[in-house]
């Protein structure tokens, strides 16, 4: 679950095609204090999507498929595009309002 409150706005550094139309979308989080772990959930410009491979210092890699590039604006994505980034809530969340 997401409250939908920006945490942080990372920085596209590069989008590679894969197999079957996944696209690798890797993106630096710059000074946001949130680290996670391979398969947490993170919201990218509110699409959830799932941290893929170690991160490396502080860029997240997240896979996403044909139907998520067509139905939300992660498919128009490019390198130096600028993102908004929500790590999913927990039981002591602030929801700010929600």
């Amino acid at each position: 679950m997401f409250t939908g409150l920006v945490q942080a706005v990372g920085t596209v550094v590069h989008t590679r095609e894969g197999p079957g139309g996944v696209r690798r979308i890797a993106v630096d989080t710059g000074a946001w204090a949130h680290r996670p772990s391979p398969g947490d959930s993170i919201a990218v410009d509110g699409c959830c999507l799932t941290v893929v491979g170690e991160p490396e210092e502080s860029v997240l890699s997240f896979d996403a498929i044909p139907q998520t590039l067509a139905l939300t604006t992660l498919g128009s994505l490019r390198a130096g595009d600028r993102v908004n980034l929500e790590h999913a809530a927990t039981p002591s969340t602030l929801l700010g309002g929600h």
